[in-house]
């Protein structure tokens, strides 16, 4: 059901008490520890401040959202935000104390913490283009909602083996990525009927894997039915001792798939005969409810201009709509960071010329929808005035990075640093629409929170000893990975490790390589797959220097 005031205020009031209980020494930290991070709030480096994650279901904001996402950034993280790739955002250096009153105002404007982290079920992710693309079947939107909001007070939520990852993808781009996730919604349409393949027990991490088909239809009205039927499963059997298994990959992996889809039928049966009526009941109220976007601004075409920098923005960074008149306009976030400011300039822009709305995506940008083409001068115009105005947006340049070693107390590396010297190094190679759409992503530990196993081009943060026993930042590159309900892949690990500083030039010369050598209208993936496998290695460890690459 979707949640009332009475239950977001009743939690709100337990987790400000358990914040004051810890404050005044009543409540040890290994007590607190699931308490807060249920909530979203983590331990910051060194244990001096903390980390506070908020969802945003399906990346989806409101310009009055995103003000006051951008006011409490300001307040209390020191004025940067930063946007994940699962499309919540992070704000940092957070103080303690400061924590019930940000809930509260998170609140007040219809966002939450609950669940953005511990043993729950996360954010729940959405295709970014979901009800604005030419490609969809249809709008998949309002059943992500839904399960957002049917799974934020359930009796399971908070309580499971571990977390639980939820995507629907939309459009055959796979924006949401469905199948890294625990369960992944692919539209279809059979005999006039809209609903969705299910592929379940996905997760990246050390060990990667891709979500494996556990029904190949299910009608949309039977979503919340399905959803529940392999959460009961991951509830009921899911690894609760050893957390390094806890999750759903391995419980597929044990079980193999025969068994695992046959217990998934067995409670989606029984499921569907106790509760079928009263879940499509509450789904279909829910669709009903859904409210598409309300442009401001009447339909119109987009502008001829001489502006070369404008026209190459508007050919990278502009996507139309199905909507004949309307567009969505990108702003690149380098690295997924945004100042309070740029943010509360984007807010502005996006209430005037769009729809009021905003939506982070899962390469870590923000996308205003509903403009229309005549207003997109001016829009692009508002974002060079907040320094967002890049153009290349999911190109090579436009790298995605958790947050690394600045950040956070597991990572190995300063990803967002190596990542950010690899765009200045492309950037100068100028290579980037040339090439089209080529995801790199870096992750500052095995954890794979940046993605590097689906990227075109990955990293992984590692750390190795040098003769004299110091400990130095590597990492590892993967190259091929890609996104699709059919074409997913885990990329395909180059051998040996390369310094953190080296890094960027091996990147380059295998884009440059890429450039030279692949064959026409050729994707990233494919070209990996043609290539012998002993060149690229070569082509990488040359960028870098033979003398400077460390063989694993």
């Amino acid at each position: 059901m979707r949640p009332t005031d009475v239950e977001f205020r009743t939690a709100l009031r337990a987790q400000a008490a358990r914040i004051d209980r810890y404050q005044k020494g009543q409540m040890s930290d290994t007590e607190f520890r699931p308490l807060r991070v249920s909530y979203g709030l983590y331990y910051e480096l060194e244990h001096t401040s903390y980390l506070q994650r908020i969802k945003l279901p399906g990346g989806v904001m409101s310009a009055a959202q995103a003000v006051e996402l951008a006011s409490l950034a300001d307040q209390y993280a020191r004025g940067r935000i930063h946007f994940t790739t699962r499309q919540n955002v992070q704000l940092h250096w957070v103080a303690l104390d400061r924590v019930p009153e940000i809930y509260e105002r998170l609140h007040a404007v219809g966002i939450t913490t609950r669940g953005a982290a511990g043993d729950s079920v996360r954010n729940v992710t959405l295709c970014t283009h979901a009800g604005i693309s030419p490609d969809e079947l249809f709008d998949v939107a309002p059943y992500a909602h839904a399960t957002h909001d049917h799974f934020l007070f359930h009796p399971l939520n908070l309580a499971l083996p571990r977390k639980f990852k939820i995507a629907f993808s939309g459009c055959p781009r796979d924006c949401a990525q469905a199948r890294i996730n625990d369960i992944g919604f692919y539209p279809h349409v059979r005999a006039g009927q809209h609903g969705f393949s299910v592929y379940a027990a996905g997760g990246l991490g050390p060990q990667p894997f891709l979500a494996q088909c556990v029904r190949e239809f299910v009608p949309v009205e039977d979503t919340l039915i399905m959803v529940e039927a392999v959460l009961q499963l991951w509830s009921e059997r899911g690894e609760r001792k050893n957390r390094k298994r806890a999750r759903m990959k391995y419980l597929f992996q044990r079980m193999g798939a025969e068994r695992f889809v046959a217990a998934v039928n067995e409670r989606y049966a029984r499921i569907e005969a106790a509760h079928g009526r009263d879940l499509r009941a509450e789904l279909a109220a829910q669709v009903r409810e859904f409210k598409p976007g309300s442009p401001l601004q009447p339909p119109s075409p987009l502008p001829q201009t001489p502006d070369r920098h404008l026209a190459h923005w508007l050919r990278t960074n502009v996507f139309a709509q199905k909507q004949e008149g309307y567009f969505a306009g990108t702003a690149l976030l380098p690295l997924g960071e945004i100042s309070g400011a740029q943010l509360r300039g984007l807010a502005e822009l996006a209430q005037r010329l769009g729809a009021g709305e905003l939506r982070a995506s899962n390469d870590q940008n923000l996308i205003v929808p509903w403009i229309a083409g005549a207003c997109m001068e001016q829009f692009y115009r508002g974002l060079c005035a907040l320094a967002l105005g890049s153009a290349d947006a999911l190109h090579s340049t436009d790298v995605v990075s958790c947050p690394g070693a600045d950040y956070c107390a597991l990572a190995i590396s300063r990803s967002m640093a190596v990542a950010g010297a690899i765009r200045a190094q492309l950037q100068a190679a100028g290579l980037a629409e040339q090439l089209g759409p080529l995801r790199i992503k870096a992750s500052g530990c095995p954890n794979s929170c940046g993605q590097h196993h689906i990227a075109d081009i990955g990293l992984t943060g590692l750390s190795v000893k040098s003769s004299d026993g110091q400990t130095q930042p590597h990492y590892s590159l993967l190259l091929g990975g890609a996104v699709g309900e059919t074409t997913a892949a885990i990329g395909r690990r180059l051998p040996g490790r390369f310094r953190e500083e080296d890094v960027p030039r091996a990147v380059a010369a295998l884009v440059t390589f890429y450039q030279r050598k692949r064959n026409a209208d050729e994707g990233f993936s494919d070209f990996v797959q043609r290539i012998r496998p002993e060149e690229l290695p070569r082509i990488a460890r040359q960028g870098a220097s033979p003398a400077q690459a460390v063989n694993s």
